[in-house]
């Protein structure tokens, strides 16, 4: 079961919320700033998308960027976030943003578990945020599984073998001329976190697409978006690479004798190159 939705920062400019109705997104998560509390260290944007998202009837979670290295560091963020939220209660939750590379080598679970456990006991739903790479590579301690985890890899699947709630599984899904994040949740967060809160959830009217419907659809997307760039001639950037290529006899192109450097590379085609390059030897 999964609902799609978008994460949204003033980085996004002014956005239509009606028209991410229309085209199918059924929630947002917004980010509330980042660091500490100080001056200019809010979104410029988080109070009008949370306006608009409430106008139209759009349930909206809110994540805050992480600079923090040590617990502490951690409380004080979630402190900032508490007094942007002003009382509300995100029915997608609230999620600390674990991606910057300058709080590598300080204490990542203790900084995550000041943010959370801030939250929780303000009671709100806490969640991390953080790519496939942070995931495996920086956030496997096991004090990690207590949270909600909210996993980035732009790709056909999410390859993140721990559990995880949601999936953003790109960065150009285009609604209205923009691009927003893709994402897909899947877990019911609005009947979670009301019954939290001590609410009743009314019956759904429709209902939630399967794991395996969510990754036909997200690999429809991309192979969507790859058909497009395909249809472009070769960006400056990579037209040595292609001529170097085709002069050595190790690729021809596709079918139609188009190259494609920004697509994904299959096995077959691997395997063709790896051919090609052994006949001339």
């Amino acid at each position: 079961m999964a609902v799609k939705g978008v994460d949204i920062s003033e980085f996004n400019g002014s956005v239509d919320f009606s028209t991410l109705k229309n085209d199918g997104v059924k929630f947002a998560i917004i980010r509330t700033g980042f660091g500490s509390d100080y001056p200019g260290q809010q979104d410029k944007r988080f109070s009008e998308n949370v306006r608009k998202a409430d106008a139209a009837g759009m349930p909206w979670g809110a994540y805050h960027y992480a600079y923090a290295k040590t617990r502490q560091g951690g409380i004080d963020e979630a402190k900032h976030c508490l007094r942007l939220l002003n009382g509300r209660k995100p029915l997608y939750g609230v999620w600390y943003d674990m991606e910057d590379n300058s709080t590598l080598g300080g204490d990542l679970l203790g900084a995550a578990q000041g943010f959370c456990d801030t939250m929780e006991a303000a009671g709100l739903y806490a969640g991390v945020y953080a790519s496939l790479n942070w995931w495996n590579n920086y956030l496997a301690a096991p004090g990690f599984a207590q949270y909600d985890r909210w996993v980035a890899q732009y790709y056909s699947e999410c390859q993140y073998k721990g559990s995880y709630g949601i999936w953003q599984y790109t960065s150009t899904w285009s609604i209205g001329g923009k691009n927003f994040d893709g994402n897909w949740a899947y877990k019911d967060y609005p009947s979670i976190i009301k019954a939290m809160n001590g609410e009743k959830e009314p019956e759904k009217e429709e209902p939630d697409l399967t794991e395996a419907e969510v990754k036909k659809l997200a690999r429809q997307e991309i192979e969507a978006y790859f058909a497009e760039l395909a249809k472009k001639p070769v960006s400056s950037w990579a037209k040595d690479a292609v001529n170097f290529v085709k002069e050595e006899g190790l690729m021809n192109g596709d079918a139609n004798g188009q190259f494609r450097p920004q697509s994904f590379i299959t096995r077959q085609e691997v395997a063709a190159v790896l051919k090609n390059e052994r006949e001339k030897e």
